[in-house]
């Protein structure tokens, strides 16, 4: 048996600039500062290291975290008994936070894949390159691959897509226009679903990559969507848009390829009242998930999204150190 998750951990970062916990170095970093992002990074830390060792999973994808060595140092808060190797980490973005790994088993590649411009389809033949150097992925896929006690390879593509904060129009000089008013938030928010649904679409590529080297292969997709498993981003990875063949006459080596490629949802077994992980205006929502492939999915034996205590905006100071997000864990055979 072993556990693979994820956790958003929101801001875990350390007490030096250049990002500094709780952006403590934005008027200038006097002594005062100094003294309250060292306690507040190791209220964090200690913060982190309750929900990972609750987790106790083999495996922990990570996300908003600044680097490697702030998961070296939850490690080191953990202490021997949860035995995890050195953590890795991928790219950061503008605003300092990247997806990680914490494994008790040896990592033996590590990959980050589409960090830069991201690619968006032409839907005919001679059309214009949509959105023609606009799109960015500031953190990329991380892909990290382990070895299973069992001799086989568990492969983890770490997901962070793009946040349901609107995306501003910017004028010539690529500053940000203050714009109020309906239109203009509907444009931001399509800007937003744009970028997110580009980043789907590369990553599903990778999916597809990986699946069509080794239609076998044990792998999870996991990580902070910023969308609902019915949403088109989530599908779209998923593979649950594409429609087998039917009829007499339907393929049947096409229809077993497309099921081959699907990705399941791992949180779809746990109970549908107890799946968010986030609360957003007092409602549940389930946005971070762990989707795998078929070869995994039958392993697959239970899931559960730790949110007992999960809560929204808390005004008692909570919120410096909790996270926002409900950590998620799948059990496998």
């Amino acid at each position: 048996m072993f556990r693979i998750g994820t956790f958003n951990v929101r801001d875990l970062f350390d007490d030096t600039p250049p990002h500094v916990i709780g952006q403590l170095d934005r008027d200038g970093f006097s002594q005062w500062a100094q003294r309250r992002a060292r306690a507040l990074y190791h209220r964090k830390l200690d913060c982190v290291a309750s929900v990972v060792a609750r987790m106790d999973a083999d495996v922990v994808a990570f996300q908003e975290i600044e680097g490697a060595h702030v998961l070296d140092a939850v490690r080191a808060q953990l202490g021997t008994q949860f035995d995890y190797q050195p953590a890795v980490a991928g790219r950061a973005d503008a605003r300092g936070i990247a997806c990680g790994v914490l494994s008790r088993f040896p990592i033996t590649n590590v990959e980050v894949h589409g960090t830069g411009e991201l690619s968006f389809p032409t839907f005919a033949e001679g059309d214009p390159r949509a959105f023609a150097g606009r799109l960015e992925s500031r953190r990329g896929v991380l892909e990290v691959t382990v070895a299973l006690p069992d001799g086989t390879a568990l492969t983890l593509l770490v997901v962070h897509l793009k946040s349901p904060r609107p995306i501003a129009r910017v004028d010539a000089t690529g500053a940000a226009l203050d714009e109020d008013g309906h239109y203009a938030a509907a444009e931001g928010a399509a800007r937003t679903t744009v970028v997110r649904i580009a980043e789907a679409l590369q990553l599903r590529s990778r999916v597809e990559a990986r699946l069509l080297r080794d239609g076998r292969a044990q792998l999870a997709v996991l990580g902070d969507f910023n969308d609902g498993p019915d949403s088109l981003a989530v599908r779209a990875v998923a593979g649950e848009l594409a429609e087998a063949p039917r009829g007499r006459n339907a393929d049947i080596d096409a229809a077993a390829s497309l099921e081959a490629g699907v990705l399941h949802h791992c949180g779809r077994a746990v109970p549908a009242g107890a799946r968010h992980t986030i609360m957003h205006r007092g409602v549940g929502q389930q946005i971070d998930h762990i989707l795998v492939s078929r070869s995994l999915w039958r392993r697959f034996r239970s899931a559960r999204v730790l949110n007992e205590e999960l809560r929204e905006g808390a005004n008692d100071g909570r919120e410096e150190v909790e996270s926002d997000h409900a950590a998620v864990v799948a059990s496998f055979a």
